[in-house]
């Protein structure tokens, strides 16, 4: 007979949250495991409808999966906006004596504002004025599939 669910999921469910912190989907997962992918989806799809047996499956992967996508999202706002950094660096030379000596160097680096990342974040979280594509107005035909970041309105100021 084969294992149950218990014993290849539901007691496991502390792997579970570290392998989601850790970026693994649920493919690799449940592989991991040594169930079925599709075994595994229907698990937390159940879960995730409100199965009382799949629920927990379901709130553990949600919420381990939060803590990625909260760094992910924290460093492409900050990869956005730009930002400072204070570089230290060690190295060994020879003073007049012929000891090694340590030097001790810091170093103030900047990292300018990556345009393509604000452009991303922009899109995504202030859509009624920056847009991946027009809305249709049946002026222009877009058939090239590209891309088109619309920049927001830029009233007068007097």
């Amino acid at each position: 007979m084969g294992k149950t669910y218990e014993e290849k999921v539901g007691n496991r469910l502390t792997e579970i949250a570290e392998w989601t912190r850790q970026g693994a989907t649920i493919k690799e997962i449940a592989g991991l495991l040594g169930v079925a992918y599709s075994t595994l989806r229907k698990y937390l799809d159940e879960g995730e409808a409100g199965n009382e047996r799949y629920a927990p499956l379901w709130r553990t992967y949600e919420q381990a999966g939060r803590e990625p996508d909260g760094a992910v999202e924290a460093a492409l706002f900050k990869r956005a906006c730009g930002y400072r950094y204070t570089e230290e660096t060690e190295e060994e030379r020879m003073d007049r004596d012929g000891n090694v000596v340590v030097l001790h160097k810091k170093v103030v680096r900047d990292v300018p504002p990556d345009t393509k990342a604000a452009m991303f974040w922009l899109a995504n979280n202030r859509r009624e004025r920056w847009k991946y594509k027009p809305e249709e107005s049946g002026e222009r035909e877009d058939t090239d599939g590209g891309v088109v970041i619309m920049p927001p309105v830029m009233e007068a100021t007097e």
